[in-house]
């Protein structure tokens, strides 16, 4: 992802924030969505331009070896092994 600076007016940065939060998402989000949003009216590339959207990065290793949350009881296990 590349971070970048932008400037708005302060009246749609409010109306933005208001957004935000009323939905509980990070402006940034907000940001991104319209920007996909208004490309994909506006562009003339092709289809394929879909493809190139925003994900979400992919999460490095924790070093874990297995999923804590693989199992019905991970809360249980969780509050165990801190108490041991």
């Amino acid at each position: 992802m590349t971070r970048t600076q932008i400037q708005i007016p302060d009246v749609l940065y409010g109306r933005t924030k208001r957004f935000a939060e009323s939905r509980e998402i990070s402006m940034a989000e907000v940001c991104r969505n319209a920007l996909e949003l208004f490309i994909s009216i506006h562009s003339v590339e092709d289809s394929t331009a879909a493809a190139t959207c925003w994900t979400p990065p992919v999460c490095r290793s924790t070093g874990m070896k297995s999923d804590p949350f693989a199992h019905d009881d991970w809360r249980e296990r969780i509050y165990s092994e801190r108490n041991v």
